[in-house]
């Protein structure tokens, strides 16, 4: 790395580590690019230079946070449970995790979701692994004789991310609602939904 790339990438984590500091204190919608490149000690073309939108620049100053977390709640699964409370185990971590400050991780999913995958590449990918993690759940389930074998650990998997982000955004949109009775409500949902999966295997 010569001392031009160098010295980029040290603007740009400059950039991240305010971004970082001051979307967790103000949130996404009044922050602005002018204050993040003030608290960098750069100028706003710097920032637009290194994001080309400030739903960028939310997407990544939390990353690495996502991704961390994804890896942590993976890594505490308990191996001694069914299929149903794994699979709560890691969507309750993460609403826990939103919990936290909901109105950010409402900012960040409410400009990323729907987006084109490739503009949001760092949500993309963090959506496939945790589906991925999933349909390997399922299809440890099939291997032994759980799940119908006709069920597609995959798109399994994907139905029961789909009803994780409905009970995401009920945590969302309703203030009252706590971290428990949201997994509530998702446990309802996808025990129905694993019920679908299991019907015709006999004990």
């Amino acid at each position: 790395m010569n001392r031009r790339q160098a010295s980029k990438q040290e603007t740009r984590q400059l950039i991240l580590a305010a971004a970082r500091l001051l979307f967790a204190q103000k949130g996404m919608e009044e922050c602005t690019i002018r204050d993040i490149a003030k608290a960098a000690g750069v100028s706003p073309a710097s920032v637009v230079v290194h994001f080309k939108s400030k739903t960028a620049l939310l997407e990544e100053a939390l990353n690495r946070d996502l991704e961390n977390a994804l890896t942590a709640f993976i890594a505490s699964m308990p191996e001694d449970q069914g299929l149903l409370e794994r699979l709560l185990h890691l969507a309750t971590d993460f609403f826990r995790l939103y919990d936290q400050n909901r109105d950010l991780y409402r900012a960040l999913i409410r400009h990323t979701i729907f987006e084109p995958e490739g503009e949001t590449p760092h949500m993309t990918s963090l959506s496939e692994r945790y589906i991925r993690f999933l349909a390997g759940l399922i299809e440890s389930e099939q291997n032994r004789g759980r799940i119908k074998p006709e069920v597609d650990p995959m798109m399994a998997a994907a139905a029961c991310f789909s009803l994780y982000l409905g009970a995401l955004i009920m945590l969302f949109r309703q203030a009252e609602m706590s971290v428990e009775a949201v997994a509530e409500v998702l446990a309802a949902m996808t025990g129905q939904y694993l019920d679908g999966l299991t019907e015709r295997i006999k004990p």
